[in-house]
């Protein structure tokens, strides 16, 4: 009897490892579950908008449709009318990188730049290339939106052209701080100054984008920046002359 009751006793436990064997995973928390709706939520407007920004660039705005972007992205119409509710919008979204990334961008290489004037001119031009560099397609919709919308009157013009303003006028202050400090010449306008080395910097990334080929970035940039200081720093004729 004693031996019988010790086997008993020293027994592995059925139930316990039935237990063991049919024990369920955690239950995914409420709080990962939002996690991953967020992470999907983010890589469907990122590729709508991804989608959207070689749209416009090939078709221009007007010419685009939201049916054009949904098979571009492989999606349905009524996916992109979810995250947005026109294409109007969709432009709105890819206006806010363009000031978060282009015209934040240049305005903080101007600020980050010094001591001298000329320095923060240089941060300007050369600010281009590394942009272009990174977002060269983001950069090409914003000088065309320029161009689409100009003369239009409606809010995509005016929000556009605010966005093309914060940067003129940094410009500006750059010019005509130089002026001040005696760097640039003070025989032309702030305004017109500003609007040519504007255009040289537009111009500078236009001629790149569309002859990536035979024309060498790094070289074209200095060219650029050549040509803008040549026409603005004061010569010594006329550091004689203003003094």
């Amino acid at each position: 009897m004693t031996t019988t009751r010790t086997r008993s006793a020293s027994a592995p436990s059925n139930k316990t490892t039935g237990s063991a064997r049919t024990k369920k995973p955690a239950a995914v928390s409420s709080a990962a579950k939002g996690n991953i709706k967020a992470q999907q939520r983010q890589a469907s407007l990122a590729k709508i908008l991804e989608s959207a920004l070689r749209i416009f660039v090939r078709k221009g705005y007007s010419a685009a449709t939201v049916d054009d972007i949904a098979q571009a992205c492989e999606l349905t119409k009524g996916a992109v009318y979810f995250y947005f509710s026109s294409k109007s919008a969709v432009l709105h979204a890819l206006f806010d990188q363009i000031e978060q990334v282009i015209v934040q961008g240049v305005i903080d290489s101007i600020d980050r730049a010094g001591p001298r004037q000329t320095d923060k001119l240089i941060a300007y031009l050369h600010s281009g290339a590394g942009l272009g560099n990174v977002q060269p397609q983001l950069i090409l919709l914003y000088i065309l939106m320029l161009l689409e919308f100009n003369g239009t009157g409606d809010e995509l013009e005016s929000r556009v052209k605010a966005l093309y303003q914060r940067i003129a006028k940094r410009v500006e202050s750059v010019i005509e701080a130089g002026q001040k400090t005696g760097e640039f010449r003070t025989d032309l306008a702030i305004r017109e100054m500003s609007s040519i080395v504007m255009a040289l910097f537009n111009g500078t990334f236009m001629e790149w984008y569309c002859r990536p080929r035979l024309l060498d970035g790094p070289e074209l940039v200095k060219v650029a920046r050549v040509t803008a200081l040549n026409g603005l720093l004061l010569k010594p004729a006329q550091t004689r002359k203003a003094s």
